[in-house]
This record gives C-alpha cells, structure tokens and sequence, in this order.
C-alpha cells in the first residue's frame, strides 16, 4: 500500500523505517539534518519524491504537484486538468489576473503548444475560435494539434474544446439566475436549442431541469 509524509510528516515515516534504502525529501529547511539523522536515505531536494509504493513531499504546494502527478498516472490528463482546476492550481499568476477557467498545475510532460491552445479556448468561450485558427496561432497544422490532443488527453481539440464550453455554463445554470439564452450566448451557441440538445447530451439532462434539481 502508498505510504507517505508532507513535509514534516516524512521525518514520521523516516522514523518508522520506512524510507531505509529509499529516496525521499523534505521541506528544503530540513535537508541537512534529515540527511545527517537518516543516513540510509537517498536525500533529494526535489519538490517531492516518489520511490515505489512510499512518497514525500516537501510541502504544501509541492503535495498538490504529487495528487496531480498521481490522478494523470491513473485517470489521464483529462481528469487531471479538471482537478487542477477545480483547485485553481496554475503556475504562478499576479493576484489581479482572472482565474483560469482550466488550471495547468505543474502537470509534468504537458506540451507547451497545448497549454497554449487550452488557453486561446477559455479566452474564447462565448465565441469559439475554428480549430485550425488555434492551431496555427499555437505555432502548428491542425494535424499536428490534433496529434498532441490526442497524445495528452485522449480526445480531438474540437470535442475538447466542446466539453470546456459546457463546463462553463454548467456553472453558470446552477450558480446563477441568468436566463438559458444568455447563458447559450455567453458560452458560444448559436441558439437557445442548440445549447439544450449539447447540455443534455454532455450532461444526461436539459439545462432547466438541472437548475430545478
């Protein structure tokens, strides 16, 4: 069974033995008298570690780049993206920057050009930009975007794309009063019933039903 320590916590499983053999870290304050108290341990200043079925992590944010790195090993990027985002975990931002409508943690081995094209996305809900648009202000052919698409989320830019825009007024049907075709307007459809029939097959139900409960 995974074992670890956040932080502090691993100087427990160090304690414990568990970590005899092992590479571990810590918080970067530590380092040297975690090393000197436990010298059968590879010491690393990584931001976390991970050595078989035992992982520490040198702090809080370095934690969530370890839930991250563990939800994309199991369940792919696409999962990982949404709960990245639904932690409002990115990479470093100003305060007065709008939160990201999909947050790209520290997911390790992300192609650029595709946080590049996630991003011309959500900049563009409420008027979808076409997929070779995207692709070419990214720097590549449609194919290729399509290829990187595939490669890191299992899906095709469009269908991606598709599915962030019905996120976007899921929220907006359950967290606000605004009428359904403001809300279809808002997110990119070009009318109220084309948005009924997207929503309810994204989501097993039209948008009204779902703000009724």
């Amino acid at each position: 069974r995974a074992v670890g320590g956040v932080e502090a916590g691993g100087w427990l499983v160090a304690r414990a033995g568990l970590l005899d053999g092992r590479a571990a870290t810590t918080h970067w304050e530590d380092l040297e008298d975690f090393s000197a108290a436990f010298p059968a341990i590879d010491v690393r200043p990584d931001r976390y570690v991970i050595d078989g079925p035992v992982f520490t992590t040198g702090g809080a944010s370095p934690t969530f780049d370890l839930m991250l790195h563990l939800v994309r090993s199991r369940l792919g990027m696409a999962v990982a993206l949404d709960v990245a985002s639904v932690f409002i975990y990115d990479q470093a931002r100003a305060a007065t920057d709008a939160q990201p409508l999909v947050s790209l943690g520290r997911l390790d081995g992300y192609d650029p050009r595709l946080a590049q094209a996630i991003r011309l996305m959500e900049s563009h809900v409420d008027r979808p930009l076409p997929v070779p648009a995207i692709a070419l202000r990214a720097g590549v052919t449609a194919r290729t975007l399509e290829k990187i698409f595939a490669a890191a989320i299992g899906e095709t830019p469009g269908a991606y794309y598709l599915r962030l825009r019905l996120n976007a007024a899921r929220r907006l049907v359950l967290d606000t009063a605004e009428p359904m075709a403001d809300i279809a307007a808002r997110t990119g459809f070009s009318s109220s019933a084309a948005f009924s029939r997207a929503f309810a097959k994204a989501f097993g139900k039209p948008p009204m039903r779902m703000r009724r409960g």
